[in-house]
């Protein structure tokens, strides 16, 4: 499903939200990460497992310009969005979904709104090179960032949220999966043998789908079965001195 096949709902500078109306009370937000083609808009992200069928309603969140939610008022805008989708269709639930960028994108914006749960692939915690000086991808659009109201990945809301974060075991992706928060209610796996294209991956294997799709019902049991057949490490129990070439710096792991 390509942008151009779901209605634009808002645009304002590089950010653009667009709107497919479903049929149940969910709605889900997914964010979309950088895309492969610089010179345009970043295609909508989980297209078919966000929407289940249309079974739920989705607001697919593009940033044109790649600022990690840093740009101009971009947080408030998305968040009024969300508000008023979710009061139009009387909301039981909002989810948000997101990859990448997306996915940091995702958990930023939990900071301002109420999210019932938040899943995030390979999201970084922080694109500034003094906070994760191991990170030498996507040079070009970090340069265009202008100033950093989300610095870092921090303050995420367990009180109101269920956080499911998914990283590889590649050396830069520990590089960032090291310095996440840790708590009760984030739930954050590794990925073993895999790079920066978990969500790739599980999709390859057929497996993305059902997995999204039992974070977003809430199946706890099918969820920790399913993450044990995947071989998904859980944070917790996760030793990066088992990685071959991690190359993590101690800051990473303080």
């Amino acid at each position: 499903m390509s942008d151009a096949e779901i209605p634009l709902l808002f645009e304002k500078g590089p950010l653009r939200i667009r709107y497919l109306e479903g049929e149940g009370s969910d709605l889900v937000v997914s964010f979309s990460g950088v895309g492969t083609q610089r010179s345009e808009e970043p295609p909508p992200e989980f297209p078919g497992i966000a929407s289940a069928d249309r079974q739920n309603h989705v607001l697919f969140v593009s940033d044109v310009s790649r600022s990690w939610l840093n740009g101009d008022g971009m947080a408030d805008h998305i968040v009024l969005c969300i508000r008023a989708t979710a009061d139009h269709i009387n909301a039981d639930r909002v989810i948000a979904l997101g990859n990448s960028m997306g996915g940091t994108m995702a958990l930023h914006v939990s900071r301002l709104f109420d999210f019932d749960r938040v899943i995030a692939f390979t999201p970084q915690y922080s694109v500034l090179a003094n906070e994760v000086p191991e990170e030498d991808r996507w040079v070009y659009f970090r340069k265009q960032i202008q100033s950093y109201p989300f610095p870092r990945v921090e303050d995420l809301r367990t009180d109101t949220t269920k956080y499911y974060i998914f990283h590889g075991d590649e050396r830069r992706e520990l590089a960032h999966a090291l310095r996440f928060p840790k708590a009760p209610g984030i739930s954050h796996y590794i990925m073993p043998n895999t790079d920066h294209k978990v969500a790739a991956t599980l999709r390859d294997r057929g497996v993305l789908r059902p997995l999204v799709q039992h974070v977003i019902n809430g199946q706890s049991m099918r969820l920790r079965r399913q993450i044990a057949d995947i071989g998904a490490i859980p944070m917790v129990k996760f030793d990066p001195s088992t990685v071959a070439n991690a190359a993590v710096t101690p800051a990473a792991v303080a």
